[in-house]
């Protein structure tokens, strides 16, 4: 039999056409073979935002067993077999072995959840021509989801295209075409459904509304704010559970959006209701600082550590020690707030008041507007702001006049995601990407300088005496801010480097086009 080629195609069967109807067509209209169906159990597993599938790959856990699978082509891209002794949840759990190279930068500081398991029963036939020779390998594929209410299986029917033999393949699918089975993407995770509403297909941290120029101001803020106050929801179980740091950093993101598009989304509501609801949206970020802040201490242990020279690396254990026991406290009073009366109740007011509110031009002059002139009035003035702050920033200014600048950036940026759907895409992605430049350069400078001024605490909370184990500890503390130092003097020596490129003259005339009104 001539080898398969490596792209498979894969078809999903309509409402009206069983499984049993599909095969009696099928043997009816063309000479097949089938082979006895088999039966095997497999678990999927990917991070909550699907970055294995993002990357056209799938995690499968068979057994013992590992199979990283390409989706499109649908080969082994790598195996890793008994391993009966681990439970991995981070790519770091896997040994050293190519499936854990291939998943590691992908999967980075996300873990991996059990999003299906799955019963498959796959019967095998191969289509014959003339001759009797195999022209083309067929799949029917009974996926029933384990752990879920559905009991109805759902059926994929995957071709396999033999080398020399396209052209009874392309027949073939026309056929498929004419009992209406329809073309899926291949990811048998889509295909089969979602497994659990908490586990969302199509999950993304970033702002996902459509726009319209001619949309009142209002309509338009409380679709950013929804989608905002979705993004918290979704994350709310991952932080409780622990699963990994990033449910907390997306559900933190989201607030700080929340609260920046009621301070500069101005007069879209009442000045009583903006009031009120940034109260409860600072009260909410408060409430996760403390453990956000652990969160990033404790994701830097190895790269402060690869700072060091090997004999100081150990020094730092009692630090990180220490921080990992407060995180312990600080995640536990996080989980028991959001599992709060009072923070449901925010969020459920919050959302009746989405729902339900209406423009009154009186106490919110700004709700009718068409959201386009809100837009561009709100982004040139803070763009404007921006070069002004940037072009004082000199070699010998202090560090709070560059944290300033870092936030007014902050600010622009979000202003940019807002409504990025109401200006073309590739105009809006250049602004966007020039700030980004600038604002990590702002952002890295701030978080070096955060990070001296939390090891100094330290040095100074800690009592040297006599102790050898402590002396060590500072030494490494003292080593680290001296390289954190040096690290963050350079980032500014390379400020003015990316602040000249985002305000260079050909970035300024596009937003002037952009966002001015003149």
């Amino acid at each position: 039999m001539p080898a398969p080629l490596e792209k498979s195609d894969y078809y999903t069967l309509p409402d009206n056409l069983e499984r049993v109807e599909l095969l009696r067509r099928l043997t009816t209209d063309h000479s097949f073979i089938l082979d006895p169906p088999h039966k095997k159990k497999e678990e999927f597993l990917d991070t909550f935002d699907r970055r294995l599938h993002s990357a056209n790959l799938v995690l499968i856990k068979e057994g013992s067993s590992y199979y990283l699978r390409d989706l499109i082509q649908g080969r082994t891209v790598a195996l890793l077999e008994d391993t009966k002794n681990i439970n991995p949840k981070f790519w770091w759990d896997f040994p050293k072995c190519s499936l854990r190279a291939e998943i590691k930068p992908l999967c980075d500081i996300r873990a991996l959840l059990s999003l299906a398991k799955i019963e498959r029963s796959i019967a095998t036939l191969r289509l014959l021509n003339k001759d009797k020779k195999t022209v083309l390998l067929t799949y029917i594929k009974d996926l029933k989801m384990l752990n879920s209410s559905e009991t109805k299986p759902n059926i994929v029917v995957q071709i396999k295209q033999l080398r020399g033999y396209e052209e009874q393949a392309g027949e073939f699918k026309q056929y498929l075409n004419t009992l209406g089975l329809e073309v899926t993407d291949g990811d048998i995770i889509s295909a089969a459904g979602s497994i659990d509403g908490k586990y969302p297909l199509n999950y993304s941290s970033k702002i996902n509304v459509h726009l319209k120029p001619g949309m009142k101001s209002l309509e338009a803020a409380k679709l950013i704010f929804q989608n905002l106050l979705e993004t918290m929801r979704v994350n709310e179980f991952g932080i409780i559970e622990d699963i990994d740091t990033e449910f907390l950093h997306d559900f933190r993101v989201a607030v700080r959006r929340t609260r920046s598009a009621l301070s500069q989304i101005k007069a879209v509501f009442s000045l009583e209701d903006t009031l009120k609801f940034k109260d409860e949206f600072s009260a909410i970020g408060k409430a996760t600082n403390e453990l956000r802040d652990l969160d990033v201490y404790l994701l830097t242990e190895d790269s402060y550590k690869n700072m060091l020279p090997e004999d100081l690396r150990a020094g730092l254990d009692p630090l990180f020690g220490s921080l990992a026991e407060q995180r312990k406290k600080a995640k536990k009073v996080c989980a028991e707030f959001l599992e709060s009366d009072t923070y449901k109740e925010s969020i459920k007011t919050w959302d009746d008041f989405l729902r339900n509110t209406e423009s009154d031009p009186k106490l919110a002059p700004n709700s009718e507007r068409p959201v386009i002139d809100l837009a561009k009035e709100n982004i040139w003035k803070k763009y404007s702001r921006v070069i002004k702050l940037g072009r004082k920033i000199q070699s010998n200014t202090p560090d709070p006049e560059i944290h300033r600048l870092r936030i007014e950036c902050k600010k622009l940026r979000y202003l940019l995601e807002f409504f990025s759907s109401l200006f073309p895409e590739d105009d809006i992605k250049t602004v966007i990407q020039h700030l980004k430049k600038l604002q990590d350069n702002l952002g890295d400078f701030n978080d070096l300088y955060v990070q001296q001024q939390s090891l100094k605490k330290f040095l100074n909370q800690t009592d040297i005496g006599y102790d050898h184990s402590k002396q060590k500890t500072l030494a490494a503390a003292g080593g680290l801010v001296s390289v954190l130092y040096q690290r963050q003097n350079n980032l500014r020596k390379k400020f003015k480097e990316n602040f000249d490129e985002f305000s260079d003259k050909e970035t300024t005339v596009l937003s002037k086009k952009l966002f001015s009104k003149g």
